[in-house]
């Protein structure tokens, strides 16, 4: 089984904003990639989710960011 990679995101264009999952990403990096994206797009990323349980929290996901 090949391992798919969301974001968990705040979405701040909503009112109240809300919580949202992005589309089913092929790599972390691809994921890491998109969640770069959404920060420009009014979107808070709060963790990356592998369909194999991998959770990288936002911590973690904001250092992965600044790296890019």
């Amino acid at each position: 089984m090949v391992e798919r990679f969301c974001v968990l995101y705040l979405d701040h264009r909503a009112e109240p904003p809300a919580k949202r999952l992005s589309i089913s990403y092929d790599s972390v990096e691809m994921a890491l990639s998109a969640a770069r994206a959404l920060t420009v797009l009014s979107g808070e990323p709060l963790q990356i989710r592998g369909s194999d349980g991998t959770v990288i929290e936002q911590r973690d996901l904001q250092a992965a960011i600044r790296s890019l």
